[in-house]
């Protein structure tokens, strides 16, 4: 499912920038959305923000002429050198209003580079922090989650930016530059761009009469976050802000400000504070063997669909999502079994943007008609409406979706061929199959691992199992390699996610691998998308379940390694639709979606808008989009299916010969 994904790190009071927030596509492939991926994005960020500051050190940095000029003013409006030099600690309190909630946060920090946080809000507690080795964070559960690749990265360019090691003589080892001036009703602002030792840069607007700072602009992984300084008071005579607001652009309701109580300098903080903490108390039941589960999944429109029991109610399907940031629920099933929900916020998919809610469940179990499963309490979750979405390609209801701070607590062996999900204690865990294991970092809260294209095309992968795609490769990786002026046919595909709709481009590239793995003529889809998780900048691509569907995939989240077992679909060739359009049902009626321009469809004269009430003779509703799939992906070329459609209250029968299209 492509909607959402992780919670990267992110920026403090004084320099802010954050991580971004979190694609069904039709025709080809069909992905649930999920939670809005940064659900906890604009929390952390708001945890961050008020931290408060400055600090010294000595490392060789770049600073231009320009921008130490510009630094040095900025120093004296705080309070001086020797004031701003004097901070070697900041704790501080705030009260946090976001997503309609009013919370509290506190954060920590102390030089050179130690950073925490703690944020409550409505039924979500974060905890985050880097003790100058190991950056990490806490999922809505309180269960650790140690960051590895870009996420550690940005966490320790945060850490940098919230210690204030910028203003230092030395820059702290990073690089100042004066991008410019601007203007704006407030005033003329000189913009640095400055860039840590490790991490993204960001533009600093420092106000041009007062000396403060009055903004701070960062992007990450083109989301861009703007926050605003103000309200600066002295404290043991350095200057902080005491309010700040976070706006990430184009999500106004993800707005937070965060007003500061109370602020101490240099107070004592133990080395504790910054470091990850420990294991909390098992909040897992497994419901037949000890630390083993093993749960039946229906594999069908290449998702997994597992039976989810909530607060006790009788099991209903949910979708399985190594891609979804938070476990989902429905709006309307959580209307159904009266489940109260509290705040809003908008989550961020690979089309566009939605709208969710906050809620904490009772209970959670997951099990199979032999009782066998496991069982949690009080799970947090998000609240959207997913149906709306996905129901009418999947032709069948989802009550939620299967997330992160569910899927992460486990070892997950997912057995396509014998459609069963094992579920492992982390604790008690040998991998002892014959597979291979692939080294796996965490894209925010998504596995990723790396994979090779046509030989030569290297990159960092996510690891989708909500999505039913071979490999969508992101738009800025197609652009970096000019993929599509080297590949050959392609076909144009739109594509879908929570909110929005993009445009992409199918093509056969020759070869795939993945560690000792490989095939050849790999279906791939060349994103075009400007926004959402398919304009990931720091990601190639995303791996959907026509790749994964080959293995069986063991995810040990604790150990970062995915274990591949080559299955009966191993050497099986990708397929796409012979027929090329796509069938969407809304209520008792099915109708036709997208029709591909020159494809068997728009040649046998259907179109989009059509009702289709038969299929080769038969009522259209004895169909499922499964047992389709032989038919109309599957079946011979050259073979003739006929329609029976509505079109303007007049019935006509039309035959559609299929063909390969690419």
């Amino acid at each position: 499912m492509e909607l959402v994904a992780a919670v990267p790190s992110v920026p403090d009071a004084r320099s802010r920038s954050t991580a971004p927030l979190g694609r069904r596509r039709l025709t080809r492939r069909r992905r649930a959305p999920r939670a809005p991926r940064r659900l906890a994005c604009v929390l952390a960020l708001a945890a961050a923000a008020v931290a408060a500051i400055s600090c010294p050190a000595a490392v060789r940095a770049a600073v231009t002429p320009e921008a130490a000029a510009v630094i040095a003013r900025h120093v004296e409006a705080l309070g001086g050198r020797a004031a701003v030099e004097g901070v070697r600690a900041v704790r501080a309190k705030a009260t946090l209003s976001a997503f309609g909630l009013i919370g509290r946060t506190e954060s920590w920090t102390r030089l050179p580079d130690r950073r925490a946080s703690e944020t409550a809000l409505g039924p979500l507690t974060l905890r985050e922090g880097f003790d100058g080795r190991t950056a990490w964070r806490t999922d809505p559960g309180g269960k650790l989650v140690v960051l590895d690749g870009k996420d550690r990265e940005n966490a320790v360019g945060s850490a940098w930016f919230e210690n204030d090691r910028w203003l230092e003589p030395d820059q702290g080892g990073g690089n100042a530059v004066l991008a410019g001036t601007e203007r704006d009703s407030a005033g003329t602002y000189d913009v640095l761009e400055v860039t840590p030792p490790a991490g993204r840069s960001r533009r600093l607007f420092v106000h041009r009469d007062t000396g403060l700072l009055d903004r701070v602009v960062g992007t990450s992984d083109r989301q861009t976050v703007v926050t605003t300084l103000w309200d600066y008071r002295a404290v043991d005579g350095r200057r902080f802000a005491f309010a700040t607001r976070i706006h990430v652009e184009g999500m106004p309701a993800n707005d937070a400000t965060v007003a500061v109580d109370s602020l101490w300098v240099n107070p004592e903080i133990s080395d504790s504070r910054f470091a990850p903490p420990g294991p909390i108390a098992a909040t897992v039941r497994y419901l037949k063997t000890p630390g083993r589960a093993r749960i039946p999944f229906d594999y069908g429109s290449r998702h997994l669909w597992v039976k989810v029991s909530v607060n006790g109610g009788p099991p209903e399907d949910f979708i399985f999502d190594t891609g979804a940031s938070i476990t989902v629920i429905d709006s309307a099933y959580a209307a159904k079994i009266g489940l109260a929900s509290e705040g809003h916020l908008q989550g961020q998919g690979a089309g566009s943007v939605g709208s969710a809610a906050f809620a904490t469940l009772k209970s959670l179990a997951v099990r199979g008609q032999d009782g066998d499963g496991v069982e949690m309490a009080d799970q947090q979750v998000a609240v959207l409406g997913i149906n709306p979405f996905i129901a009418p390609f999947f032709w069948r209801d989802v009550a939620g979706v299967l997330g992160f701070n569910f899927i992460h607590q486990f070892v997950n062996e997912i057995d396509y061929d014998a459609g069963a999900l094992t579920l492992y204690d982390p604790a008690t865990f040998e991998y002892r199959g014959p597979g291979a294991a692939i080294p796996m970092t965490l894209a925010g809260t998504v596995p990723a691992v790396r994979m090779t294209l046509d030989g030569r095309y290297d990159g960092d992968f996510r690891v989708d199992v909500g999505s039913s795609a071979t490999l969508d490769l992101h738009t800025p990786f197609v652009e970096k390699h000019g993929l599509l002026g080297k590949v050959g046919r392609t076909i144009e595909i739109t594509g879908g996610g929570f909110g929005g709709t993009f445009q992409s481009r199918l093509c056969r590239m020759d070869s795939l691998r993945i560690g000792p793995y490989a095939w050849e003529r790999p279906l791939v889809g060349l994103s075009a998308a400007t926004t959402g998780a398919l304009a990931s900048e720091d990601y190639a691509g995303n791996v959907g379940n026509q790749i994964l569907d080959r293995f069986k995939c063991t995810f040990d989240y604790e150990h970062r390694r995915l274990y591949l077992e080559p299955g009966s679909r191993y050497r099986a060739t990708d397929r796409f639709s012979r027929a090329g359009m796509q069938l969407a049902r809304f209520g008792d009626t099915v109708q036709v979606m997208q029709v591909i321009p020159g494809s068997p469809a728009e040649k046998a004269g259907l179109e989009q808008g059509d009702v289709v009430t038969a299929i080769d003779g038969k009522p259209v509703l004895s169909y499922t989009p499964d047992s389709l799939l032989p038919l109309l992906e599957q079946g011979r070329v050259g073979s003739r299916v006929r329609f029976e459609v509505l079109r303007g209250g007049k019935s006509s029968t039309l035959k559609l010969k299929l063909a390969d299209i690419i």
